[in-house]
């Protein structure tokens, strides 16, 4: 089933408890009414603990605005951005500086976690345009747009956020053709 027509659940700020319900109740009336409610196992939201919150809002703002998502600051340090699918429903990534100070301000790919995320773009040239602002902007690539072997078709590019984790923008046209 395409990306599109999956339904999420719209989320307000992660400040509040777990498990306690979003938005107001007039918010939430109205996604009810309109249909716009979660599909299980769907991703509603994505939290990124970053070690350098300002260089990776921009970053991120950078990376997310050329994929069609929205800026919304929360507070100094705390950046969400908002993908909205055409039934109004909303995705969230949202990046901050980690509750908990580690010894280490990088993410080690490797490591237990995570290894990377992948976002889907429109076609190759989405990609090419990403990579070309990714390299105006001083930001290193560690993989240069090229296609990979795993998908007939399958162009990929891939660099690393200022906090090391690494991203791929992908155009697959096995998914999104």
């Amino acid at each position: 089933m395409p990306l599109q027509q999956h339904r999420i659940a719209h989320r307000t700020l992660r400040s509040r408890p777990w498990g306690a319900p979003t938005g107001s109740r007039r918010d939430r009336r109205n996604r009810r009414q309109t249909g716009c409610v979660a599909t299980r196992g769907f991703v509603s939201h994505l939290d990124l603990n970053v070690a350098e919150p300002v260089a990776s809002a921009r970053f991120y703002e950078l990376v997310l605005g050329h994929l069609g998502y929205r800026q919304h600051p929360i507070d100094e340090g705390r950046s969400r951005w908002t993908l909205e699918y055409a039934d109004g429903a909303l995705f969230e990534i949202e990046v901050r500086p980690p509750a908990v100070p580690s010894g280490s301000d990088r993410h080690e790919r490797y490591e237990p976690g995570v290894d990377h995320l992948a976002f889907h773009a429109d076609s190759r040239s989405d990609v090419d345009a990403l990579y070309q602002k990714l390299i105006a902007a001083g930001h290193p690539v560690a993989e240069p747009p090229r296609e990979y072997e795993y998908t007939p078709g399958y162009y990929a590019v891939a660099f690393d956020d200022p906090s090391g984790i690494r991203l791929e923008v992908v155009h697959d046209p096995t998914t999104n053709p």
